[in-house]
């Protein structure tokens, strides 16, 4: 009986230790966590990749490489020739694109690798660089964590606040191939430190057409619902409040919980109708008057009147501007296929015939701690 399980146990560790054989040490491991694009002065395109560097003997907290070529899997090959460890981008965390990438069609065929290859994460960050991807790539903060983990954090954050889209991978890729809706990507600006600094909209063949600044994010993230905990804004009233040229009294803050939106749909006259109706209820964080009796009424109600406006000129600047980043398109598509199929290949146009109205109803559910 003895013999048995000695020999049972003698088996067991063989089993055990047989995946080990190929085991690699993350010491010798390059581990690519940022892939940046970018086009040089001379219109070459420059791929970069930032890695972390675990040896204790090494003074900087990465490890960076730029070649030149257009395919990330040659790419590989070069940053092998100079890096300590096997390149490897199962860990990928973000995807850089340089501004001037944008200017040319096409340009999303260099992610080809990304979606063949199994190991690849698919949840990582792509973002758009208003500058060059080499100065965020080479930013080595000395009060914040390395560059690579800096980033996801920073776009993270920015969604919670909901002042920034966190575009994945699979999710731009969603919306690159759906002709419904126009792809949007988060923009950062790097001057002296880095920052988002708004949302890229692209046009046909992913070619940049717009960037939203703070504000329309925010509209564009009321319009399509995706608010991620509470979003704060900032709007000017008129309550005829006396106040200062510096310290002006014409201004409400408040916290958007949620916002219920209701879209009535048709098909009149050759072309779409969109009504759009939201229910907001709001938290007041800060008001030019006291919210007493009639006045929260009254704040309410010019609060409702200015973000229905708004809404209402953001959307006509996006028709003329021929980008849908809504998802008016997807609206479309749900309801009359048959004459969707007739502008499915050029919905732009069809949307900036369309007819959209916004309809704001908003609810003042909290009026702080006091009046």
């Amino acid at each position: 009986m003895k013999k048995t399980l000695v020999l049972l146990l003698c088996l067991l560790l063989t089993f055990v230790t047989a995946g080990c054989n190929d085991k690699v040490n993350i010491e010798d491991i390059t581990m690519a966590l940022i892939l940046g694009v970018d086009l040089n002065d001379q219109g070459e395109v420059e791929m970069y990749i930032s890695s972390p560097v675990f040896s204790e003997e090494a003074k900087e907290k990465s490890e960076n490489f730029k070649v030149k070529t257009v395919s990330i899997r040659e790419a590989r090959n070069y940053y092998d020739t100079m890096a300590t460890g096997i390149t490897a981008g199962g860990k990928l965390q973000t995807i850089l694109i340089g501004h001037k990438v944008l200017e040319e069609s096409e340009w999303t065929s260099i992610f080809d690798l990304l979606f063949r290859d199994a190991k690849t994460r698919l949840n990582a960050h792509v973002a758009i660089v208003n500058g060059s991807v080499k100065d965020i790539i080479n930013f080595s903060p000395k009060d914040k964590p390395r560059i690579s983990i800096f980033i996801p954090q920073l776009i993270d954050t920015a969604n919670l606040r909901n002042v920034a889209f966190r575009t994945t991978l699979r999710s731009f890729n969603q919306q690159v191939l759906d002709k419904g809706i126009t792809p949007f990507l988060p923009e950062l600006t790097f001057n002296k430190n880095v920052q988002i600094t708004g949302t890229v909209l692209l046009k046909d063949n992913n070619v940049y057409k717009r960037t939203l600044p703070l504000y329309e994010t925010q509209l564009l993230k009321i319009l399509n619902g995706n608010i991620n905990g509470q979003l704060s804004l900032t709007i000017p009233v008129d309550m005829k409040q006396k106040g200062t040229k510096t310290f002006p009294k014409n201004r409400a803050s408040f916290f958007v919980q949620k916002v219920e939106k209701k879209v009535k749909k048709h098909f009149k006259n050759g072309k779409y109708q969109f009504n759009v109706n939201l229910e907001i209820p709001v938290e007041i964080t800060e008001s030019p008057i006291k919210l007493t009796g009639k006045n929260t009424g009254k704040l309410e109600k010019k609060i409702e009147e200015n973000l229905q406006n708004d809404l209402n000129d953001f959307v006509n600047s996006l028709r003329k501007d021929k980008v849908d980043p809504v998802g008016f398109g997807i609206l479309a598509r749900s309801f009359k296929y048959d004459q969707w199929k007739k502008v499915d290949n050029n919905w732009v146009n069809a949307f900036q015939k369309a007819d959209i109205k916004i309809k704001v109803k908003l609810i003042i559910t909290d009026r702080g701690n006091i009046l």
